[in-house]
């Protein structure tokens, strides 16, 4: 469980940088900012078809891992007031 906690970590803090990026400059083109850098960080211009094969499995791999560990803490908590 503890290698499966450090890989969720890693995952997690690889993917941090790129969907910060993506939720900003989404919310700001949502809110009416059009400035050509924002369009531009937001597509990743031509970058972005190749870094989606990163951000979907790791977004998928964190999903999974999260509920898994999730699971083993409420088990383990269940356990320990029987």
């Amino acid at each position: 469980m503890n290698f499966l906690r450090k890989l969720h970590l890693i995952v997690g803090f690889t993917l941090v940088l790129p969907l910060l990026i993506q939720a900003v400059t989404g919310f700001l083109l949502r809110a009416g900012v059009f400035a050509p850098t924002t369009y531009g960080l937001h597509t990743w211009s031509i970058i972005w078809k190749h870094i989606v094969f990163i951000l979907a499995p790791g977004l998928a791999f964190l999903a999974v891992s999260g509920g898994i560990l999730y699971l083993a803490m409420r088990i383990r908590q269940w356990k320990r007031r029987k």
